[in-house]
């Protein structure tokens, strides 16, 4: 679990955001599931979900091909 919270003077963007990620072993490989909860009014819940796909396929690219170094992007 993480809490985050953004720096900001803008009120639509303040307060506290819990971040659950719970990894589990499934079928050769493993399950990730990812909570976000206390997402602040500022911040619309597509671009939010849009993050979060993107932060995973680039994770994703890289577990699968087995790359170790820094992602591109």
């Amino acid at each position: 679990m993480e809490v985050d919270e953004f720096e900001t003077a803008d009120p639509d963007l303040r307060g506290e955001m819990t971040i659950t990620i719970t990894l589990t072993d499934a079928d050769g490989g493993t399950e990730l599931i990812a909570v976000h909860e206390g997402l602040p009014p500022g911040v619309p819940t597509e671009a939010n979900e849009l993050g979060w796909r993107e932060s995973l396929a680039r994770l994703a690219a890289l577990t699968e091909t087995g790359h170790r170094g820094a992602a591109s992007g």
